[in-house]
Protein backbone atom coordinates (compact mmCIF):
# COMPACT_ATOMS: atom_id res chain seq x y z
CA UNK A 1 0.00 0.00 0.00
CA UNK A 2 1.32 2.92 -0.66
CA UNK A 3 0.54 5.87 1.48
CA UNK A 4 1.84 9.88 0.14
CA UNK A 5 2.49 12.24 3.03
CA UNK A 6 3.38 15.92 2.94
CA UNK A 7 6.31 15.17 5.65
CA UNK A 8 9.40 15.77 4.46
CA UNK A 9 12.05 13.00 3.92
CA UNK A 10 14.50 12.19 6.89
CA UNK A 11 17.52 11.73 4.93
CA UNK A 12 18.56 15.50 4.50
CA UNK A 13 18.97 17.46 7.66
CA UNK A 14 19.56 21.49 7.16
CA UNK A 15 23.12 21.09 7.92
CA UNK A 16 23.53 18.31 5.49
CA UNK A 17 21.83 21.06 3.14
CA UNK A 18 24.21 23.57 3.67
CA UNK A 19 27.04 21.32 3.64
CA UNK A 20 26.22 20.41 -0.14
CA UNK A 21 25.28 24.37 -0.78
CA UNK A 22 28.77 25.59 0.26
CA UNK A 23 31.02 22.54 0.13
CA UNK A 24 31.85 23.60 -3.79
CA UNK A 25 33.92 27.19 -2.20
CA UNK A 26 37.34 27.21 -1.96
CA UNK A 27 39.41 27.85 1.20
CA UNK A 28 39.53 31.87 1.84
CA UNK A 29 36.35 31.99 -0.74
CA UNK A 30 33.38 34.30 0.46
CA UNK A 31 29.63 32.84 1.28
CA UNK A 32 26.83 34.81 0.41
CA UNK A 33 24.04 33.89 3.20
CA UNK A 34 20.79 35.21 1.11
CA UNK A 35 22.44 33.10 -1.85
CA UNK A 36 22.83 30.13 0.48
CA UNK A 37 19.38 30.04 2.26
CA UNK A 38 17.80 30.79 -1.52
CA UNK A 39 19.29 27.59 -2.70
CA UNK A 40 18.71 25.05 0.59
CA UNK A 41 15.14 26.53 0.77
CA UNK A 42 14.83 25.36 -2.99
CA UNK A 43 16.52 22.08 -2.45
CA UNK A 44 13.83 21.48 0.53
CA UNK A 45 11.20 23.95 0.89
CA UNK A 46 9.22 22.23 3.43
CA UNK A 47 12.43 22.76 5.36
CA UNK A 48 11.14 23.59 9.09
CA UNK A 49 14.32 25.61 10.30
CA UNK A 50 13.93 29.44 10.10
CA UNK A 51 16.42 31.34 8.41
CA UNK A 52 17.71 32.54 11.23
CA UNK A 53 18.51 28.77 12.01
CA UNK A 54 20.04 28.25 8.94
CA UNK A 55 22.42 31.28 9.33
CA UNK A 56 23.80 29.72 12.49
CA UNK A 57 24.34 26.73 10.83
CA UNK A 58 26.00 28.78 7.25
CA UNK A 59 28.22 30.63 10.06
CA UNK A 60 29.72 27.42 11.66
CA UNK A 61 29.65 25.52 8.76
CA UNK A 62 31.82 28.01 6.98
CA UNK A 63 34.01 28.96 9.70
CA UNK A 64 34.87 25.11 9.79
CA UNK A 65 35.49 25.42 5.68
CA UNK A 66 37.96 28.33 5.96
CA UNK A 67 35.34 30.86 4.04
CA UNK A 68 34.45 34.30 5.00
CA UNK A 69 30.32 34.67 5.37
CA UNK A 70 28.78 38.10 3.69
CA UNK A 71 25.77 38.89 5.84
CA UNK A 72 23.72 39.95 2.56
CA UNK A 73 19.94 38.20 3.45
CA UNK A 74 18.10 41.79 3.98
CA UNK A 75 20.08 43.37 0.83
CA UNK A 76 17.39 43.43 -1.65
Amino acid sequence: MNVLTNRRPTACTAKELVEAAIHHNRLGSTVSVKETVMAIRQADPHLEETDCELVEIIVGLAVVHGQFVVFDLKEP
